[in-house]
């Protein structure tokens, strides 16, 4: 049997493609209904049933071929695309995105009949007399439903409806019933339709039946076999699942089914991943383009030319004038440090996405707050285009999806509202990126009702995050950023959207982490802005190299505002702790010696050096012994071994092959 866990990675990778194209079709299609989306739609979900039913995946092939059959139907009848019919398709691709979690998460799955019902339910079917129960099976049916599994057949469903002008319909059932034996070996169980009190024909019992079969034929062969008869008017043919109960029903006797068997074929959450699958998560992968991997491999080859280069001048340096060997080997280093810094960009580049594949998610989440909320939502994406580093963009989710969520519950306004402040009735968002200098901003705003400052300062004191005297020394700049601390909410009620009093603070410590700022441009009646600026990538940063304690320490330069020197008489005493005054604004001082546990030096210079390092909202001023310059540096990580160093973000090697420390600036400026 051909092993399938080399391909897991592949097929999770197309998975999420589709379903992300599944999502935005179907956004599209409620919006502006057209066959060339019904399309799309039905193709991305044969894509995925090949691909589960080549993965083994039963559970979400199942599930997706009666996707495609709902589709097929829309294709064909070209019904209304009622909101019915849109929610519906939503939830089924909902579920669809539950059983790939848990395929990745190694979990049991779900089982998602009641979609499949609700599915069904949408596909218009011939009015019939009576109610169709499906069959349950008894323990002698699930006895032969079993063994016949074992014996490598399978169960299926098939549902007939037979055309209403059928004349005799209860012999036409006999008949159907006993072909069907014939052709499938066994029949396991029958239902049929209860007889109505009063009904005028106890034919019509016959109308509709289910028969549950045990067959090595497929369903497609089985299908062209009946599909032939006059007196059918729909014929679906399914697969069937046993319920937990039937197997319990069977216990005593199951001595001829294997334990493996069992719990493959009668359990309805089954997880088809082995045991290494289990424990393996999917590894996260990026599609680089050829052109760029074809760039790479030339610059690699210039370095092997580089690398011959210096080989030859090594050798021949014994019969050479120093001189002339020294120029020459600063030529070939020349050439080989124009080439490492464009290989250099040339791996980042690989590393990144367009965030187009984050902003893509969020027009569901705005049409479904639009819909549990009752208001009126618009999602603007602009600068989709702007590459970033796949491993922000992944991290950037919940901070933005929280964004979102505030603003829809208690930043946009009712319809009702907006029209009395003459605004128009559907309220918007708009999120918007683009590069500026080594950062990408992320620009989230609404025109919802703002963010009042004496609001934010009232709500605060009541919740003792701040005293009277803080408040009153507060500008109604800084009280806006009141929001973003821990357990902060100026929300009257708890909701299910929000007003929990935690969104704000994640996006701060989220947006922290990733070593980015985030202000806050607010005006009561017209909206808010949220601007998030962020590094290009994690892996290689621009630091500013400090000594302190006879020690080089590196600090991100995007989380530098500014560097200062001060004399000793700068600093102040303000309510019992050290600050300084920057531009008006009182910012609090520190020794970095002190901060670090590292002794004191001795100190020549009649000034102080003074770095002033900001994270999200917060800033601090830093005391070091010397400003050494910036540079380029690698990040690696130090590891599990020395526990926790909160203060650290990593560490890199200089230039001279020593070993120097990167400080989390977001950790020392929080804490």
């Amino acid at each position: 049997m051909m092993d399938l866990s080399a391909y897991r990675d592949i097929f999770i990778e197309e998975l999420n493609d589709q379903l992300e194209r599944m999502d935005q079709s179907l956004l599209a299609l409620e919006l502006s209904p057209s066959v060339e989306l019904v399309q799309t739609l039905f193709r991305a979900a044969h894509t995925i049933k090949g691909s589960a039913s080549t993965m083994d995946f039963r559970e979400l092939s199942d599930l997706t071929h009666e996707v495609e059959y709902a589709l097929e139907w829309v294709r064909e009848k070209k019904p209304e695309m009622t909101s019915e019919l849109i929610d519906t398709l939503f939830r089924s691709l909902d579920a669809m995105k539950v059983l790939r979690d848990q395929y990745i998460r190694g979990e049991a799955y779900a089982d998602f009949r009641a979609v499949v019902r609700e599915i069904k339910d949408l596909i218009q079917t011939p009015a019939v007399v009576g109610k169709l129960i499906i069959p349950q099976l008894q323990p002698a049916e699930s006895i032969m439903a079993q063994v016949a599994i074992v014996s490598g057949k399978q169960l299926l469903s098939i549902h007939i409806v037979l055309e209403q002008k059928c004349m005799m319909k209860a012999a036409r059932y006999h008949i159907l019933r006993q072909r069907i034996e014939d052709i499938c070996g066994t029949v396991v169980a029958t239902s049929l339709m209860e007889s109505q009190p009063g009904a005028q024909n106890e034919d019509d019992h016959y109308g509709q039946f289910i028969i549950i079969v045990a067959t090595s034929k497929d369903q497609q062969q089985l299908k062209a076999e009946l599909s032939s008869d006059s007196d059918i008017h729909m014929l679906e043919i399914d697969p069937y699942l046993l319920e937990s109960n039937e197997v319990a029903a069977t216990s005593a006797p199951l001595e001829l089914i294997s334990e493996t068997e069992q719990t493959k074929q009668s359990l309805p959450t089954v997880n088809t991943t082995g045991p290494d699958e289990k424990v393996k998560a999917a590894q996260p992968t990026v599609r680089v383009s050829v052109e760029r991997l074809d760039h790479l491999m030339n610059l690699v080859g210039e370095l092997l030319i580089d690398q011959t280069s210096l080989a030859d001048l090594s050798g021949s340096g014994a019969r050479k004038e120093s001189s002339t060997l020294i120029r020459s080997i600063s030529g070939v280093s020349d050439h080989m440090g124009r080439v490492i810094k464009e290989l250099q960009e040339g791996v980042i580049k690989t590393r990144m996405l367009p965030i187009d594949q984050l902003f893509s998610r969020f027009p569901r989440l705005v049409r479904d707050l639009s819909q549990k909320l009752g208001k009126d939502l618009e999602l603007v994406i602009q600068g989709g285009e702007t590459e970033l580093d796949r491993m922000i963009i992944e991290e950037l989710s919940d901070p933005l999806i929280h964004l979102i969520r505030n603003s829809a519950d208690h930043g946009i306004e009712s319809a009702e509202v907006r029209a009395e402040n003459g605004k128009p009735s559907k309220g918007r968002i708009t999120l918007t990126s683009f590069h500026e200098e080594n950062h990408v901003v992320i620009r989230y705003s609404d025109d919802g009702k703002g963010i009042d400052g004496e609001k934010i300062k009232a709500s605060a004191m009541g919740k003792g995050i701040i005293s009277e005297k803080q408040a009153a020394r507060l500008t109604t700049q800084e009280a806006v950023h009141l929001i973003f601390e821990p357990g902060f909410s100026t929300a009257s009620s708890v909701s299910e959207v929000s007003g929990r009093g935690v969104g704000m603070d994640i996006v701060r410590s989220q947006i922290g982490r990733l070593n980015g700022i985030i202000d806050i441009d607010t005006e009561v009646g017209v909206g808010t802005t949220f601007t998030i600026r962020l590094p290009l990538t994690l892996a290689i940063i621009k630091g500013l190299l400090v000594k302190v304690s006879d020690r080089v320490l590196i600090l991100p330069m995007y989380n530098v505002a500014e560097i200062v020197r001060i004399s000793p008489e700068d600093i102040q005493m303000i309510q019992g702790q050290q600050a300084i005054l920057n531009h008006g604004r009182i910012v609090p001082f520190h020794r970095l010696c002190d901060r670090l546990n590292y002794p004191r030096t001795d100190r020549k210079s009649k000034t102080i050096p003074l770095v002033i390092v900001r994270s999200v909202d917060k800033i601090a001023a830093y005391a070091v012994d010397e400003i050494i310059g910036n540079q380029e540096v690698v990040i690696k990580t130090l590891g599990t071994y020395l526990g926790a160093m909160n203060h650290l973000s990593g560490a890199t090697i200089l230039g001279n092959g020593k070993v120097a420390l990167i400080l989390d600036a977001s950790y020392l400026v929080s804490h």
